[in-house]
């Protein structure tokens, strides 16, 4: 009885690795369905077989602040892992400098020009979905990173945060920092990209129901430019000076951070952010920043080249459509316990 049922499961299994390599991919997860933190995150292996013919996948990412020095190290490391299974995997930056879809549009359509076997795309705004669905209408299969349109489209998974998840443990760790009153000003980095607004906007839904005497007396964009943070938060001390937190949700962060150095006024202007990048980490152990909130630029590099050449390759279906990186909350006192 073992044995048969040992030689239907390898019957299938010869069945779907044919039809894979004969193009007939299996179907995508709910677009919707989600894992928190897979147990293969940031590490992800390439499955043991080699395609007929050599393979390119296509990363489309930024360079513009320091928090895609790690996404791209991500990817390279794929890069690396790929090469001896006969997979090219590019990282590219998109020209134009912006998590919009009429940049990493034009990124997708260049990319299946040049016979892009799997696109691996930041989607910024929904602008981006026709975009994606023609790629995957045509046969090439398509993953999301770092920033995931409300709109449902035909990509294969997600990597990265739960970006209004995020934007609610900020308002509960800023009260946890300054108590339910004072002045809070807030930094993003583009209000037309819709993961920052999930987390300006689970914020703010955060805020109104733990600390409605909270008042939120400025809201600006950085265009993820650290120099903006900075002019920003120089700003907010002048016309606020009893401004008591500024969050910021995206890139500008250590700019903001400069600031509350330069001004003197680190423990007295409670600053939240998110990311590891050393600058910021750097901030919090002086006590400059309160608090990040992490999301595995890492694994949002590396793991949608690998997940994409196991789809095309082995016929591998990630778990869930939104494959959810850890979002952990570093402060001064336990930053040994991540490392840093």
């Amino acid at each position: 009885m073992m044995f048969k049922k040992f030689a239907v499961m390898l019957v299938v299994c010869v069945g779907m690795l044919s039809a894979v390599l004969a193009g007939e991919l299996p179907e995508a997860p709910k677009f919707d369905s989600k894992v928190l933190a897979p147990a293969d995150e940031g590490k992800v292996k390439p499955v043991a077989t080699k395609p007929e013919k050599p393979l390119k996948i296509a990363v489309l990412g930024l360079e513009n602040n320091p928090f895609w020095i790690d996404v791209k190290r991500g990817t390279l490391d794929a890069t690396e892992e790929l090469k001896d299974y006969d997979c090219q995997v590019d990282w590219i930056v998109p020209l134009g400098d912006a998590h919009n879809s009429n940049v990493f549009g034009m990124g997708i359509e260049d990319s299946k020009s040049q016979d892009y076997a799997a696109i691996a795309v930041i989607a910024g705004d929904s602008g981006i979905v026709p975009f994606i669905d023609r790629a995957v209408e045509e046969g090439i299969p398509v993953a999301t990173f770092n920033v995931e349109t409300v709109k449902p489209n035909k990509r294969l998974f997600f990597v990265g945060a739960d970006l209004y998840e995020q934007g609610r443990v900020a308002a509960d760790r800023l009260v946890d920092v300054v108590g339910k009153e004072g002045e809070v000003a807030l930094v993003t980095g583009f209000f037309s990209v819709e993961g920052h607004e999930m987390r300006r906007q689970g914020f703010i839904d955060r805020l109104g129901e733990i600390a409605p005497e909270m008042k939120i007396v400025s809201q600006v964009e950085t265009q993820d430019k650290d120099d903006a943070g900075y002019q920003y938060a120089q700003d907010f001390f002048t016309a606020y000076p009893d401004l008591s937190a500024i969050v910021s949700f995206a890139g500008g962060s250590v700019g903001v951070g400069k600031a509350i150095e330069d001004q003197g006024l680190a423990g007295k202007v409670a600053f939240i952010c998110y990311d590891y990048v050393p600058e910021t980490i750097e901030q919090v152990r002086k006590g400059i920043c309160s608090g990040t909130i992490g999301q595995n630029p890492y694994a949002q590099g590396h793991d949608p080249a690998i997940r994409l050449y196991n789809y095309l390759v082995g016929g591998v279906v990630p778990p869930a459509g939104r494959l959810l990186t850890r979002s952990d909350f570093v402060t001064k006192d336990n930053l040994a316990e991540f490392g840093f």
